[in-house]
């Protein structure tokens, strides 16, 4: 139980399965941030797909970055002169051809236990305690499961209960499953077997080492995984782990590791009518939770889920152009900034070889984030136009800048924060452009993904980039102004002053780069990053601003939705719900859990139900987690949002949530927010300041209507409540007739009627 006396709030959420699911797409991912496992099979097997954060191979042949015509300067030659098949061979092809497999994410392999062929399977995952339980009921007898990957050590706990004598524990490694471990030069796996254990050991080329330790008789399985520098030290630490398990036992393992989750969980909770949008938040924040912990390299495009025999898509990745961002942004509301901080460490380790990396491109200071990289900034080949393109750089200082404004933490700002934003504006300062107009401009760059890695994607002055520099500026001087500082805050000013304007056509409508507006449905919103995510033209903006804003959206909707992805519903109920749009944001959220997840939520990159909808659909399905973790974002958009230091409380929620309630969200400034919506008004709100802040609410409750106030004295400004808060002090407000009260808000929301037929 939490203060307000609610169960864990994930507690009624879990994914049921009554047949087997004999795909590894369709299994039950479990992950503590570090070790991951997919559980699926019919019984005969039942199957683990093991992963864990930190193999990678990262041995690349970068021969190519060594060519004098590798730079920025002859590619921005090349396209004015209009040699593209060039430009493809120097910035592409070379590299694709000599990195044709690596270098890449790899993962460990499959373990097995046979218990004969299900006749009858009910298994389920509990999202609050993160466990598989349930029934396998084969010729033999029925079984019972209860699987978890512990939060807080390496070990895969698995009981069955009737567990058939002779079923044993084995692990397939992926060398047995994939050839193109043989390709990269891998040496064999090392299996050696003890009296009471089995042990697998691995050594990656120039990398890490891992040894997996296990007991191949039940019904207790302990599977422990760790990686070191060598392999022995790899076997001495995963044999520690898994003695520890074994010796402390199933039960006391699995009670700390559901101390752990409910602990998370009781950070947060949202509360809908409708059980499988609920469900949304809890399971996109939950792989988050899943996949990334700080101290761990953070998860790639399948976060600890590899696909089950095969080298991933895309290499596992992190892809900056939207996944690595949609990945984390639930980190942010939900109050979990451990998360986000699992990436900002990562990103801020990476910095001295992107500084070198942009210094031997470039020519030039700061730090240039290429779109597609591994750890140690391990650049993979990807298309040109992406990788080369400027507003990966400002859209991962965004993410940063989040983080800053999320917990208003100086420290951290000076430390972490700071360093990384202002390495990004110094690259932009040093490579835009001054040009007769009197504009700086961006002169080589693209609109991400638009036409591909064709020639006409090379274009001058992408809007994205534009929005995300101004941006940029706009960070440098709110952060410097907070830290006491001023070394960077004039030339800001001045190339925020001086930036090429955003290109617009007759009609207000965002334009990709000058006099070339979107002519195409189209995965990747760029044009709109004025409105979203970078939030430079806003509703609360004059009436220019929202021409533009509400002419683009009409131009974006009428190219149609046949080329949107996953992601781009994920990333428009955001944008949906900024400006106000509450019915667009719940449509995007409707059409994401009717086409775009899997029998288990995960997202495939296709429409899998087939609807004809889009273009991108069939039985090629790869999962990729950002999607999932980008639509529990803009569930909290929908509730809560606090750009430009306002707080808005329930600003987009659509018609039908008559009741809803949300318990301590965090917003930008640094608020806890709790609040009740009843019969399709704001019953309550409490603010809770975790820092010296002033607070401007937007009057949550609307005209005319009355409220009390407890713990402090609120002034009023037009539609704001304005007061100053010291750290850890809370503001109630309660409309006149209502009680403050989660627990009853709570379960109002869940039983609450969200027909659309009838008037109220």
């Amino acid at each position: 139980m939490d203060a307000d006396g609610l169960q864990t709030p994930a507690s009624c959420h879990c994914i049921n399965h009554h047949g087997p699911p004999r795909e590894w797409h369709h299994g039950f991912p479990l992950g503590n941030g570090d070790l991951g496992t997919m559980v699926w099979g019919d019984g005969n097997p039942l199957a683990f797909t093991l992963d864990k954060a930190d193999l990678w191979d990262l041995r690349s042949n970068d021969d190519y970055m060594a060519s004098p015509d590798f730079s920025y300067a002859k590619l921005v030659e090349l396209v004015a002169a209009g040699r593209f098949a060039e430009i493809d061979e120097i910035f592409e092809l070379r590299q694709r051809r000599d990195n044709p497999v690596g270098p890449t994410k790899v993962s460990i392999g499959r373990a097995e236990l046979r218990l004969g062929n299900a006749m009858q399977y009910n298994c389920r995952l509990e999202l609050d305690s993160a466990r598989v339980q349930g029934t396998i009921e084969t010729k033999t007898g029925e079984v019972e499961i209860d699987c978890f990957v512990q939060r807080q050590r390496n070990v895969l706990c698995l009981r069955v209960t009737s567990c058939p004598a002779d079923s044993r524990l084995a692990l397939v490694p992926l060398a047995d499953l994939n050839d193109e471990l043989a390709t990269l030069g891998h040496p064999r796996p090392e299996l050696r077997e003890e009296a009471n254990v089995h042990i697998l050991s691995q050594r990656i080329p120039d990398g890490p080492s891992y040894a997996v330790v296990w007991n191949p008789g039940g019904p207790e399985f302990f599977l422990a995984v760790e990686s070191a520098d060598s392999p022995a030290e790899a076997v001495r630490a995963a044999r520690e782990t898994w003695q520890r398990a074994a010796t402390d036992g199933f039960d006391l393992v699995k009670a700390e590791h559901e101390r752990a989750w409910a602990d998370f969980w009781a950070g947060s909770g949202v509360y809908l009518p409708e059980a499988r949008m609920e469900f949304l938040w809890y399971h996109g924040l939950y792989l988050l939770a899943s996949a990334a912990r700080r101290g761990s390299l953070p998860p790639g495009l399948q976060g600890l889920w590899a696909m089950d025999g095969v080298l991933p898509p895309w290499r596992g990745d992190y892809h900056a152009d939207m996944n690595v961002q949609e990945t984390f942004w639930p980190a942010c509301a939900s109050g979990h900034l451990d998360l986000l901080d699992c990436w900002c460490d990562f990103m801020q380790g990476c910095a001295p070889q992107a500084q070198a990396a942009t210094r031997r491109f470039f020519g030039s200071e700061g730090t240039f984030w290429t779109c597609a990289f591994l750890p140690q900034y391990t650049v993979v080949s990807g298309w040109h136009t992406v990788q080369l393109n400027w507003s990966h750089a400002g859209w991962l200082a965004w993410l940063i800048w989040l983080r800053w404004r999320h917990s208003m933490d100086i420290d951290w700002l000076a430390q972490t924060g700071y360093p990384l934003v202002a390495d990004v504006f110094r690259f932009y300062h040093a490579n835009l452009r001054a040009e007769d107009d009197g504009y700086l401009h961006i002169p080589v760059s693209s609109s991400p993904e638009y036409k591909d890695n064709k020639p006409e994607a090379w274009c001058k002055d992408p809007t994205m980039d534009i929005a995300l520099i101004r941006r940029c500026c706009d960070w440098i001087v709110e952060m410097e102004d907070a830290l006491g500082q001023d070394a960077l805050t004039a030339a800001a000013e001045d190339v925020h002053e001086r930036l090429v304007r955003y290109h617009v056509t007759d009609g207000n409508v965002l334009c990709l780069w000058a006099d070339k507006a979107l002519d195409e449905s189209h995965r990747h919103p760029s044009h709109l990053m004025p409105i979203h995510p970078a939030m430079d033209i806003t509703i609360d903006d004059d009436d220019e601003a929202r021409a533009i804003i509400a002419a683009s959206l009409e131009q974006f909707f009428a190219l149609g939705q046949y080329h949107w992805a996953g992601h781009t519903y994920a990333q428009m109920v955001s944008f949906g719900a900024v400006i106000g749009r509450a019915e667009f944001a719940y449509d995007c959220l409707l059409r994401f859990v009717e086409c775009w997840i899997g029998p288990n939520a995960l997202h495939g990159n296709r429409d899998v139900r087939e609807t004809g909808s889009t273009g991108y659909r069939g039985k090629d399905i790869k999962f990729t987690m950002e999607a999932n973790c980008g639509i529990a974002a803009g569930i909290s958009d929908m509730l809560l949002q606090g750009w430009r230091d306002i707080v808005r409380v329930f600003p987009a929620v659509p018609e039908h949530w008559r009741d809803v309630a949300f318990c301590d969200l965090l917003t930008e400034g640094a608020f806890r927010v709790s609040a009740s919506r009843r019969n399709g008004r704001t019953a309550w709100v409490r603010v809770r300041a975790t820092v010296p802040r002033l607070l401007q609410l937007r009057n949550p409750f609307g005209n005319g209507i009355s409220f009390d106030v407890t713990g402090t004295e609120l002034r009023c400004e037009g539609d704001l409540l304005l007061a100053n808060l010291a750290a850890g002090q809370t503001v109630t407000l309660c409309a006149v007739g209502e009680t403050v009260d989660l627990a009853a808000a709570a379960q109002c929301a869940r039983t609450s009627d969200t027909s659309r037929l009838g008037l109220r």
